[in-house]
């Protein structure tokens, strides 16, 4: 899928999966604390600042 964020595995500073994952910047939501399982980690924030400039630039493309 297009626009799809890659997480290499460098990029997990803790945690992780155990395939590979990625981020898909427009797909906001609010969830509640029942829907997190987990802990799942912590990523690198070049990575995270990559996804959130995605996200912006997606809502601003829609506007």
């Amino acid at each position: 899928m297009e626009g799809l964020i890659d997480i290499p595995g460098a990029s997990w500073l803790r945690g992780g999966t155990p395939d590979e994952s990625r981020i898909v910047p427009w797909g906001v939501q609010s969830i509640d604390h029942e829907d997190i399982d987990f802990w799942q980690g912590r990523l690198d924030s070049d990575l995270v600042d990559e996804a959130v400039a995605a996200l912006v630039a997606e809502l601003q493309n829609s506007i």
